[in-house]
């Protein structure tokens, strides 16, 4: 079964067809995940709101580690051009799709094993309510590494409009079951149920993307070569190395909140995070469409790109804030508690505008290949932050999370910008 493009081919209009299609897919995930969020919080309060985050973050550390940075490299090494190499290469997708699946099941056993080293809370931390919740959601690692397997082959053939059904019908199945356990008044079991809910959804957006790759995709089938494995884990090390940072670079405040505040806290914390981190995914949308494009391009357009992008995506970045900064006070109508929600959203909206721009200049990076360097740059980010956190969150609690994820990625931007300014400008002064 084909399905055929309906849009140009020009790289102005690729980059904007399937940069609006992962806006349209994200606008009903973002419109489900604030439904359900609405839902628990309405439903449960602070307390039921902060359990439930603490299952979804504590397996979201994994969905990172799981992508690892095989998409990118993946893509490198199957594009017919490249801007630094000049080379070309074939690696098949089921070599993609194996990696991705051994990994992520090593994963999940790691997931739970650690869980048996952290220390258990009755009325705060991670509780047997949240344990329980954290093993039955902790399938959902392999579901989230298929989804971001087929998004490989997405983007590879710039077939994001077929990301966006599978996504679309995925969120729309949690959200139905997710307004059925709002009948269930009892904290614990919402919460559980709340959990699964996301699970199932989560597994029909990957059989449904997995559907669609099997008819863009000539090679599809299941791959185990242990050289081509191992070739394609090395290359992506330096790429998976700075992912890994940076996710305990943005999630290390929600533990430190969770293991020395209370649970309320959290909640309110996490409403707020979960509210800032819609708009990010607005720049990882149009650097999805974008990339490709640029291991096409020769040194010049290549660059003059890039300079393109980073004012479309200051501007976006400054009308989201404004707009946001407006709507802030509407959290209280979720529930009157939420309202210490809204200084904290404030707070790290300010970094709206470095978000944006480090997500050009990452892969950028990556681009030109010197993920080596983001990998450097990402430790020594996650190890500043991680102190940061540990002397001010347990003295100042969530406000103080939200300054320092402002300012740790101000420095990010402030140093990924340079690097870039600076290869920029030595490849195009080479012949």
């Amino acid at each position: 079964m084909e399905f055929p493009h309906f849009w140009k081919t020009s790289t102005r209009h690729e980059v904007a067809w399937n940069t609006l299609f992962q806006v349209i897919a994200r606008a009903v995930s973002a419109a489900v995940t604030l439904v359900v969020t609405i839902l628990i919080a309405r439903n449960f309060g602070t307390n039921g709101y902060g359990d439930f985050v603490k299952v979804t973050t504590y397996i979201a550390f994994f969905y990172l580690l799981a992508d690892f940075g095989f998409n990118a490299v993946y893509l490198q090494q199957n594009q017919t051009y490249s801007p630094i190499s000049h080379k070309n290469h074939d690696e098949p997708w089921g070599v993609l799709l194996g990696l991705r699946l051994i990994v992520s099941s090593l994963l999940i056993c790691a997931a739970l094993a650690l869980l048996a080293f952290i220390p258990q809370g009755v009325t705060q931390g991670y509780t047997p309510l949240v344990r329980l919740g954290i093993i039955l959601f902790a399938p959902s690692i392999i579901f989230q590494a298929l989804i971001t397997t087929t998004n490989a082959a997405f983007q590879k053939h710039l077939r994001y409009d077929l990301s966006t059904v599978a996504a679309s019908l995925g969120a729309i199945v949690s959200l139905v079951l997710v307004w059925t356990t709002t009948a269930v008044k009892i904290h614990e079991a919402g919460v559980i149920l709340a959990v699964l809910a996301l699970l199932i959804g989560s597994l029909v957006t990957a059989l449904v993307g997995l559907w669609f790759t099997k008819n863009i995709q000539k090679n599809f089938s299941l791959t185990f070569d242990t050289k081509k494995l191992t070739r394609l884990f090395l290359l992506s090390a330096p790429l998976g190395l700075t992912l890994l940072f940076n996710l305990v670079y943005f999630h290390v405040d929600s533990v430190i909140l969770t293991l020395t505040r209370a649970t309320s806290e959290v909640g309110i914390y996490g409403l707020a995070y979960k509210v800032f981190e819609l708009p990010l995914v607005l720049p990882t949308f149009f650097m999805n469409a974008l990339y490709p494009i640029l291991l096409k391009r020769g040194k010049k357009d290549f660059f003059r790109l890039l300079i393109r992008s980073f004012l479309f995506l200051t501007g976006m970045s400054l009308v989201v804030l404004g707009v946001l900064w407006i709507c802030a006070p509407l959290l209280v109508m979720i529930k009157p508690e939420f309202v210490q929600s809204v200084p904290a959203l404030r707070i790290l909206l300010l970094g709206l505008p470095f978000f944006f721009a480090s997500s050009l200049a990452m892969w950028a990076l990556i681009a030109i290949k010197k993920q080596s360097l983001l990998a450097i740059l990402y430790g020594g980010s996650m190890v500043l932050n991680i102190i940061l956190d540990m002397v001010f969150i347990p003295r100042y609690g969530y406000i103080s999370a939200a300054w320092i994820t402002v300012v740790s990625e101000g420095i990010v931007v402030l140093i990924s910008g340079s690097l870039v300014v600076y290869f920029g400008k030595k490849m195009v002064r080479q012949k």
